[in-house]
């Protein structure tokens, strides 16, 4: 297992060097985007510092000899449209875009749309957290679950299974449907401290009782394949 998604309240080096002592090979920093004030959600312009931030950490490991990369990510704020915060010109530069849902999740109406719009969104590879479920408090969105993982298998694109204990919004059944269809599968543990970074067997679980192929499961791509992937989501959306 090469990766797991890191959404941190600790900072990017206390976050990598919990990735450091689970042996992995790169870790993705996800904070959230602007709207998400009640988050501590950053700008444009946090978000280009933090790349710089990161860059000077990157440089730190790689002389220390340590066998980590910290990419570059974010996890955009979506509106029910599937639109998200942040200026385009700001999610270029990062190795990886989350979009995610954070508002009108307790409709109780079919949200195909609503997903269909936001895998078509050109700017994100993964849609994190899709149901917005939260174990006893929310139960999350609606959907025809076979046109949102087949739409995610056309665009190549990835979604979520939220690791962290009450989320677990992509269920043994759902994901049964993903590998049915091909889709590809993201693990996020959704963590805000490092120790949080053991929820990813929680998700790993899930995906093993739904027999997800490894081949399916973004995490277990080394990092060059992974940067392959996105470029080639990204290539095929200036297309269109």
């Amino acid at each position: 297992m090469h990766t797991r998604w890191s959404d941190g309240s600790g900072t990017a080096a206390e976050m990598a060097d919990g990735a450091k002592q689970r042996s992995y090979e790169y870790i993705a920093i996800t904070d959230h985007s602007k709207t998400l004030k009640i988050a501590g959600g950053i700008d444009e312009g946090s978000l280009k510092k933090q790349r710089a931030e990161i860059a000077k950490l990157n440089l730190s490991l790689s002389r220390s000899g340590a066998n980590l990369i910290v990419l570059r990510s974010v996890e955009m704020n979506l509106n029910p449209r599937g639109q998200g915060d942040m200026l385009p010109a700001s999610l270029t530069a990062l190795d990886l875009v989350l979009g995610s849902f954070h508002s009108a999740l307790r409709v109780v109406e079919d949200q195909t749309q609503r997903y269909l719009a936001a895998l078509r969104n050109p700017h994100i590879q993964i849609l994190g957290h899709p149901r917005g479920r939260i174990y006893n408090f929310r139960i999350g969105l609606k959907a025809d679950w076979h046109r949102v993982f087949a739409e995610a298998a056309k665009l190549d694109k990835a979604l979520e299974i939220d690791c962290y204990p009450d989320r677990q919004d992509l269920n043994v059944s759902l994901l049964k449907i993903a590998r049915k269809h091909g889709t590809r599968i993201s693990l996020g543990t959704d963590a805000h401290h490092p120790w949080q970074l053991e929820f990813i067997d929680l998700g790993l679980a899930g995906a093993m009782r739904a027999r997800i192929p490894s081949d399916r499961i973004v995490n277990f791509m080394t990092v060059e394949a992974l940067r392959k992937w996105v470029a080639g989501v990204r290539e095929r959306t200036r297309r269109r």
